[in-house]
């Protein structure tokens, strides 16, 4: 039978403790970059649903995307969106609707928790599908948390698909 030998402790020898370092020598903590404002998302949003319209060279296929609190409705914002979709002569190849469980803050916060927005993402990354854009009411129904809502806007932009809302940032 074998004996397990502990490790040494290392000690520094007396004298050379180190102090801490002085408040004006310390690395200055990580800051995330600013928030943009609503007319700069707004802004950033267009640019990238122009891309996506002229890289498709035809009618774009879509996806039209509802959020709901249990016991809500979704046929009212599946409905402005439908109206969305005509004016802006979109085809409209599905409809998704995700139900949050009640006092679920995870899911209404991060929206690839969602089971129907994960399968949108699927199929906006899918380069085998036609779909490629998401309309929806409004930012809150892919996240109430505008940093997240960033991270979505800069995942639609390196996708190369569209974000259509029906209500822009700036009308929230």
């Amino acid at each position: 039978m074998s004996t397990l030998t502990q490790a040494p402790v290392l000690v520094p020898p007396p004298g050379r403790v180190l102090p801490p370092r002085a408040r004006a020598l310390r690395p200055a903590p990580a800051a995330a970059p600013p928030l943009k404002d609503p007319r700069t998302l707004d802004a950033w949003r267009a640019t990238i649903n122009r891309t996506a319209v002229a890289r498709s060279g035809g009618p774009l296929s879509v996806v039209l995307y509802a959020l709901t609190r249990p016991g809500g409705d979704p046929h009212t914002d599946l409905a402005a969106a439908q109206q969305y979709a005509d004016a802006q002569r979109l085809l409209v190849v599905d409809r998704i609707v995700d139900t949050l469980a009640r006092d679920d803050q995870a899911c209404a916060d991060q929206p690839e928790l969602r089971r129907g927005y994960a399968r949108t993402l699927h199929l906006l990354g899918d380069p085998t599908s036609p779909v490629r854009g998401l309309v929806t009411v409004s930012q809150t129904a892919v996240s109430r948390v505008d940093r997240l809502y960033e991270a979505e806007l800069a995942r639609y932009a390196a996708l190369r698909v569209a974000l259509f809302l029906v209500r822009a940032e700036t009308e929230i």
